[in-house]
This record gives structure tokens, sequence and C-alpha cells, in this order.
């Protein structure tokens, strides 16, 4: 995601804006049509040569939110990358992580690592009404870019965390499955994360988590908002560590897994009719309280611990060919395409997400940050919202994304079962779904398929065997 540049001089230095600044910055902005709503001094930077300025950008600020724009670059300096040096280090000083823009040159900032996107703060979206409005730009839209991309994992972040979870978490099987690669027509080997304390690939993001915070971090205690694997998680590792969590659930939750995270000594409170509701209670609680939000999926420390299962396929089968995961919010999908293809070039990576829960999918399709509805029985595949980090990434890295069906997720959940002697919750069967869904593309290839985890509700296995 990052550029190249054509210097022709020596790069200037960045300086703050002053009062006189303004009229010659007011005059560019009025000529170049860009925003001149509000201009300050104290919310631009600029770039001068022999004192005279030749680029310039802002942080323009609202009540909420904040906003990058007004960047400019004067006609006899450009094509020298001053346009980006001015937008990056705005990124930099930027007062949040996620920096938005509202622009009519969308292929510029997507080069740059933004993402178009339908959530904007509503601030924003009425400039961007009012901009449309006075017909000032032609066909602007939003974007977002958000600064945690540059927090996740790289390979030497994922073996320091595997050094710290092997004192915590044993080593799952990757077990070839003779039956099924018969039936499928290629080698499928089952990565069986299922059977972790948890039953669930998580725990490893949230034992790392807890074991890399600062004892600042763990007096402020942590809160999370989950459908079970994700709570889990955090409450597996927040007990090890000694620490306070929280995990707000939707009011018809998984009873397993509110169990599972009261025995862990998680308090566990009820709010909204689905994940994405109580998600919204759960950031505006954190808030209020000062206690430390701990995002399902845009978090990159819970990244980093997850990343571990991706250096034990490649150490126990070197020569995979792909490996298919399912997608919820992305956290194993990041792992396998910034780590396990680091370890093995050419590996494809392929992602699966239910089709009643499509926002991912939809929005790496789309390239375009969009909410989904969500209508899965695949609890951990219901995440309504996409996130910059994981679809930024995505889009640059993941080889291809299926959608598979209920019926295609209760089929792949009798297959493991009778093949493999495996019980698979609905998520955690969704690999193999796509599995047989891509057989003939996979066909005489090495496939790692994960089973993610194995929580399922009694009453959902009595249903799927019933219909079988």
């Amino acid at each position: 995601m990052g550029t190249v540049t054509t210097k022709s001089a020596p790069d200037p230095d960045f300086t703050a804006a002053a009062a006189a600044d303004m009229p010659f910055i007011a005059e560019t902005i009025e000529r170049l049509r860009l925003d001149g709503e509000r201009l300050a001094p104290e919310q631009f930077i600029t770039l001068r040569r022999d004192g005279r300025i030749i680029a310039f950008g802002r942080i323009k600020p609202y009540e909420k939110t904040h906003e990058l724009g007004s960047v400019a670059v004067i006609e006899e300096e450009r094509s020298q990358g001053l346009g980006d040096r001015i937008t990056r280090e705005l990124i930099r000083r930027f007062p949040q992580d996620e920096v938005y823009i509202t622009t009519d040159l969308p292929a510029y900032y997507e080069r740059m690592g933004f993402l178009r996107t339908e959530f904007l703060p509503q601030e924003l979206a009425d400039k961007l009404e009012r901009v449309c409005a006075a017909n000032l730009r032609e066909n602007p839209i939003g974007m977002v870019y958000d600064r945690r991309i540059e927090q996740l994992p790289t390979l030497a972040d994922a073996y320091r965390a595997k050094d710290l979870l092997e004192p915590h978490l044993q080593r799952t099987p990757l077990v070839r499955n003779p039956a099924m690669s018969r039936e499928l027509g290629f080698e499928a080997w089952l990565k069986l994360e299922n059977l972790q304390p948890i039953g669930a690939f998580k725990v490893r993001g949230g034992v790392y988590l807890s074991a890399s915070m600062t004892e600042e971090e763990r007096a402020r205690g942590i809160i999370g908002a989950s459908t079970g694997n994700h709570g889990q998680s955090l409450a597996y590792g927040a007990k090890l560590a000694g620490i306070k969590c929280t995990i707000v659930m939707p009011d018809e939750a998984n009873p397993m897994k509110v169990e599972s995270m009261r025995a862990l000594g998680a308090e566990v409170l009820f709010h909204g009719a689905n994940f994405e509701e109580a998600r919204e209670w759960a950031e505006e609680h954190a808030a209020g309280e000062g206690v430390q939000y701990i995002h399902h999926s845009n978090a990159p420390r819970l990244v980093t611990g997850v990343a571990t299962v991706s250096i034990e396929i490649i150490e126990d089968l070197p020569e995979v060919d792909v490996i298919i995961v399912p997608i919820g919010g992305g956290s194993g999908a990041l792992a396998h395409c910034l780590v396990a293809k680091e370890l093995r070039p050419g590996l494809e990576v392929i992602g699966v997400q239910a089709a009643g829960a499509p926002a991912v999918y939809e929005s790496w399709k789309s390239r375009t940050l969009s909410a989904a509805g969500i209508d899965t029985a695949a609890e951990g595949l219901a995440t309504g919202a996409a996130y910059h980090p994981a679809v930024r990434t995505l889009v640059d890295r993941l080889d291809d994304f299926v959608l598979v069906s209920e019926a295609e997720i209760r089929e792949a959940m009798l297959m493991l079962a009778r093949t493999a002697h495996v019980i698979a919750e609905e998520a955690g069967a969704a690999a193999t779904a796509a599995a047989v869904q891509l057989q003939e593309h996979l066909a005489g290839k090495k496939v790692v398929i994960m089973v993610s985890g194995g929580n399922v509700p009694l009453d959902h296995l009595r249903r799927v065997l019933l219909e079988a």
C-alpha cells in the first residue's frame, strides 16, 4: 500500500501555517474549489521551498470527529510526490485512528490505502450533502483510512506471539482426512481449532492480548461484544492474566457460550437483538466508563495471536497449496494473508462467509465498506458491517472469496461428523462447505480446511441430524 514518487529536489520540511499564510491558502483553496469552510491556521501544515508555500493540507475539526482535507500542491511543483507526503503526514498527526476524507478523486486515495465507505460520521455525511446540493464538486464520496492497519502483525510479531502462547495453549492437530480426500478429489487436511480450550481458534488472540497488556491497561479492565467465541477468548485470556472482563451479548445468545464465559469469570451483559446492537452498546459503555473496548476484528493484537495458527500450518505441512478460512470479522483470514503467505510464497488463501451475512464479502467485492443484513445460524460469521484494516488487506492479498448457504453449511457439518468424527459449529464448518463448492478448482491440491470452532448448540446439532 506504499507509493513510489519521483523527487527532483531535496524534500522540504513540514511547518505549521501562520496567520500570514491564510490569504494565500484561502485563495488557492478557492481557485482549486477545495473545502473552504471554517479555515484557521492551526488546522494546516505546509511544505515550503525558499520560504514559499508549495503544498499544504489540513485536519478539519468537527464537534465529534475530524476530516483530512484541503490538500493542494501548486502547479509548478506537482509530480514530485508532495501531495502524498502531505497526506501521509496528516494521517500520522490525525487525532483518531479512523481518518476520513470527502473527495472526488477516489482513485488517488485508494492508491494510498483509503477505501470508499458507506459509514461516515453524521457531521461528514451532512457536509457531503451540502457539497452535492451546491454542486461544488463532481460526484464527491466519503473514504476512510484506519491507522490500525499499520499495527497488523509481521512474521516476526507472529513468532514472538507463538513463543508467548506456547506455555498456555497446546498446538492443535493438522490431520489429513482420507475419506474426505477421496470424496472431494484433493488432499483434505483439517486444522482442528475446535480442540482449543474454549472450542475455537479465537482463544489465541485473547491469550496474546491479555499477556501483552501493560499494567495500566490491565487495571482498566476490558469489555467486548460477542456472539460467543470472541467473548470466550477474551474471558479465557483475562482469567489467565487476572484482568476484569465484561462481555456484551445479544439477548438471544448461545447458552453454552454464555455459561462458558461466566465459568471463566467474565461478567456477561445482554443488550440488543443481534451482534451489531450489542457492539454499539458495548462501545458506548466503554467510552463512558473508561474501560478498554476490544473490537472483535479491528484489534491488531488479536490478529497477532491468531496468526500463530498460520505458523503451525506451514510448519506441519510446508507444501500446502491452499488454505480455506471462514470470515466473520476477518482475523483468521488476515493472519493467513499476512503470515502464511509470507512463509509459503504462492500459497492461495480463500475466504468464505455465510450468504446470510455477506458484509465483508460485499465490501471486498466492491472495494467499499458496507453493511449487510444478518440471517444465518453461523454465529461466528454473523457480522453486519465491514472494517477498513480487514477489507483493505483482503482486497490486496486474498485470492478468492465465496459465499455458502445455510444448507451447504449443514451438509458440511454432517460431512465432518461422518468422515472425520468432528463436531463443528456452523461457522466452524463453513470452510468445509466452501471446499465442497470449490472441489473442481481444488482438484489434486493439498488443501488445509480450517475447522475454526466446535461450540454448536445442542438444538442446532439435533436439527441438523434430524434433517439428515
